[in-house]
């Protein structure tokens, strides 16, 4: 049964920090795979392979041999499995940048709403969040690493998908509780009936279970809809990034992981995310940035249908600039015309327009602080 969420008093929080600390371990055990990829701190002869392992990605793809000990890119994914666990589409992607010899770290959010075209399987939805489940069906994870190359020309040196279950075991986990920001009231509206149930009254600082953090996480029934979700996953990440920065060591963290390893998938050696994990170290809040590249909103009918689909649509010259900044440190700028996104929606009737949706950039430090989002 989920945990009820309440406000946190600052009694509360004075209390808690007195709990035990096992009790405080595990909150960033997500955000290090959001953030870094995965950390893993423990050795192949004391553990061996403890996550599922998938196919190699092929040189051609990863960062070019001259750079890599300058940077790692990294492709990480919350997967949302349907009933029955037959298919499956990416939820969450984000595309994270370790520049080593900076000691920054980038993320790039991917909307999940983002028109991928029509050159791509995605069962008929268009959308960049459907590339997974569709094509290659034994390494889905190829299917939309592929894409993410060949679209956007940014290479992947590895990758990390998180089953959505993870979330809910992990904050329950924490038996104190998870406190997390949230920037909008949520209200929850059955497809069915159209009756709706509030769960979020307003703004604020909350303790909440699992079950709640998931429906926070991945509620679409925001103003501005997959955009403002963007936003409100950005204070989940910096709550967990904040946990595990301050509140995490090697030992425990051994211990504990063995709890979670069902959920995780990736072809990182325990050695490489021991690594990283340390890299991830060494990074200030204020250089960890979360990165929302600008789009167009449209309601498309497409030919043959009746119902609108929402489909957003890149702005090149914002996700080029975006991308060139961020996400190629060492590389050469890759232009507008380059990308090989679509720079309009598929065909069909444009049922409603909404205009362009502003990108942003909030480092954790930003986030943690209250600081307002910069496009």
């Amino acid at each position: 049964m989920a945990k009820e969420h309440s406000r946190v008093t600052e009694n509360e929080k004075k209390r808690r920090k007195k709990q035990v600390k096992r009790n405080r371990l595990l909150a960033g055990l997500l955000a290090v795979a959001i953030v870094a990829g995965g950390a893993v701190f423990c050795f192949n002869k004391m553990f061996g392979n403890m996550f599922s392992s998938g196919e190699e990605i092929s040189k051609d793809i990863r960062t070019a041999e001259d750079l890599q000990d300058k940077v790692i890119n990294i492709l990480v994914c919350g997967v949302d499995y349907t009933d029955g666990r037959t298919s499956a589409n990416t939820d969450t992607m984000l595309y994270v940048t370790l520049d080593v010899e900076g000691k920054k770290v980038s993320a790039l959010q991917i909307p999940r709403d983002t028109f991928i075209g029509d050159d791509v399987k995605t069962g008929g939805s268009k959308k960049v969040n459907a590339v997974y489940g569709h094509g290659d069906e034994k390494n889905q994870i190829m299917n939309l690493v592929k894409v993410i190359n060949d679209k956007l020309g940014l290479p992947v040196d590895h990758y990390v998908t998180l089953d959505m279950d993870a979330l809910i075991a992990m904050v329950d986990w924490i038996d104190w509780g998870f406190e997390m920001y949230v920037p909008y009231p949520v209200v929850l509206q059955d497809k069915n009936t159209g009756e709706t149930n509030t769960l979020i009254a307003e703004p604020g600082w909350y303790q909440l279970g699992g079950e709640q953090v998931e429906v926070i996480v991945r509620n679409r029934n925001y103003p501005g809809g997959d955009t403002a979700r963007l936003e409100v996953q950005n204070y989940f990440y910096a709550s967990l990034v904040k946990n595990f920065m301050e509140n995490l060591n090697v030992s425990d963290f051994i211990k504990v992981l063995p709890r979670f390893t069902q959920y995780i998938t990736t072809d990182l050696s325990m050695a490489r995310i021991a690594s990283m994990a340390k890299f991830g170290f060494t990074v200030a809040y204020e250089d960890m940035a979360l990165v929302k590249p600008a789009v167009y909103g449209y309601d498309v009918v497409f030919e043959g249908n009746t119902y609108k689909t929402n489909i957003l649509v890149a702005d090149k010259e914002d996700w080029a600039n975006v991308l060139n900044t961020y996400f190629r440190p060492y590389q050469d700028p890759v232009s507008a015309d380059e990308l090989k996104l679509p720079g309009t929606p598929p065909a069909g009737e444009v049922a409603r327009e909404y205009g362009r949706v502003s990108g942003s950039l909030r480092t954790i430090g930003d986030i943690l602080s209250g600081a307002e989002p910069t496009e």
